[in-house]
């Protein structure tokens, strides 16, 4: 981040400009009696979106990455196990760019001058369970990219589909608390946003949270090992 700094910065400046677009079109075309609930949802769901884009799409990006410099065989040659290897990856990636997302959250409720109940004894606990299963994701899009290697057009749509869904509460569409990390982030707009503690939520809804995380976790682990199975059977490891 520092040795390519006009890149970080860009990066920056481009998610605080889309927060801009959202921000503008709520207060130009919307309704002026929920504005200010409406402007701390597209805060919240904006940030939580980057924080899914950035652990999901950035692994994906680095084994094309790895496949198109010829070292993702290195890679895989390491002493260890190469689901280990992308696990650290992310949680690296994750820490790395929680400094990203507190500049633009922070700049995002300066700017809407909308500032979120951030109790983090609860935000944090209801965040961790979370992202487990978001590594899921990135274990399954990483597989897939070992195999198709080039898959710059899915990874751009997938952003998209992560901002469908980061962009609609569960309270409209209640089927999606079943998809991937749709209930921990509707908690994480009642703690933000409504002020509750993580004592106020029912305990049924954290069980589910914990087994949902876990459950979309191994499939996506599952998934990858599929996919590295049929990488290691067609060799394609080895070549680009």
């Amino acid at each position: 981040m520092f040795r390519y700094l006009p890149n970080t910065i860009s990066e920056l400046v481009i998610f605080y400009i889309i927060f801009l677009g959202f921000f503008l079109g709520i207060t130009l075309v919307g309704d002026q009696q929920t504005i200010d609930y409406n402007i701390q949802m597209v805060i919240l769901n904006y940030v939580f979106w980057f924080l899914i884009l950035s652990i999901t799409q950035g692994i994906g990006w680095e084994i094309s990455n790895e496949a198109g410099q010829g070292t993702l065989e290195q890679l895989y040659m390491t002493p260890y196990k190469l689901w280990y290897v992308l696990l650290s990856r992310m949680i690296s990636t994750l820490l790395i760019n929680i400094v990203t997302i507190t500049l633009l959250l922070f700049a995002a409720m300066f700017t809407s001058q909308q500032w979120l109940n951030m109790d983090l004894l609860s935000i944090l606990p209801i965040l961790g369970i979370t992202l487990f299963g978001v590594f899921g994701l990135g274990y399954a899009i990483a597989g897939i990219t070992m195999i198709l290697k080039q898959v710059d057009y899915i990874l751009q749509l997938f952003q998209f589909v992560i901002m469908g869904l980061t962009f609609v509460p569960i309270t409209v569409v209640p089927i999606l608390k079943f998809g991937p990390f749709m209930l921990g982030l509707q908690l994480i707009r009642e703690i933000a946003i409504r002020g509750i503690a993580i004592t106020d939520i029912p305990i049924g809804d954290l069980i589910f949270l914990i087994i949902n995380s876990f459950l979309y976790f191994i499939i996506g682990l599952l998934c990858f090992k599929k996919c590295e199975q049929i990488a290691k059977r067609k060799g394609l490891f080895g070549h680009y």
